[in-house]
């Protein structure tokens, strides 16, 4: 029975690591004309298509969120003649049956970025971020897109972010460090109860 405690032990040591280092789930995104389409938001431009060579505009959203929607309306605005400049990536955060990981990702750009976001929407643009939406922003807006969109050595925040593995950390240590002292404790006393249960040879 000892064997089969310790073999069970060692694969559990194995196992926690691999597991404390997978890499998350899927997140799932839409693009400008799918985002416009789901807010009703009219959407006539032929000729926008997407590219590695622009600047990527992360929008984290809610479905019916009026300052959400006025962002898009912006963006669809700047279409015609900004088009070529920008993509893209929205996430919906407050449809969690659909949308399972989307406010996780949120979480964690905004830590990554410094911010406190706790609603939406929630902007970013390289190294730029804004927590909500008005038109006073537009300016800055637009001069984040053409800076992100002149970068050559994008620094993409998002993307570290969906491709970010858990750190084997004090905690996950301290972990194992109790699984493996409890186990310890019973293969003790299980060898103690043993001992105790032998029956003493008379001299």
């Amino acid at each position: 029975m000892n064997k089969r405690i310790i073999v069970f032990l060692l694969l559990s040591i194995l196992i926690i690591p691999t597991t404390c280092l997978a890499k998350p789930e899927d997140y799932i995104s839409t693009g400008l004309q799918e985002a416009c389409q789901e807010e009703n938001i009219n959407f006539n431009h032929p000729d926008y298509k997407e590219s590695e060579e622009k600047a990527n505009i992360y929008l984290f959203r809610g479905s019916g969120c009026s300052h959400c929607y006025e962002f898009l309306t912006y963006l669809e605005a700047m279409t015609e003649e900004y088009g070529k400049y920008f993509n893209l990536i929205s996430y919906e955060v407050w449809d969690q049956v659909n949308h399972p990981n989307n406010q996780k990702l949120l979480e964690r750009v905004a830590r990554k970025l410094g911010d406190d976001a706790g609603g939406v929407p929630y902007i970013v643009i390289g190294k730029h971020s804004w927590s909500g939406y008005s038109e006073s922003l537009n300016e800055e807006i637009y001069e984040a897109i053409q800076e992100e969109y002149e970068n050559k050595n994008k620094n993409d925040i998002v993307i570290e972010a969906i491709n970010y593995k858990r750190t084997f950390g004090i905690t996950d240590i301290l972990v194992i460090g109790g699984f493996i002292l409890i186990i310890s404790l019973i293969i003790y006393a299980r060898r103690k109860t043993k001992v105790e249960e032998e029956p003493i040879e008379e001299q």
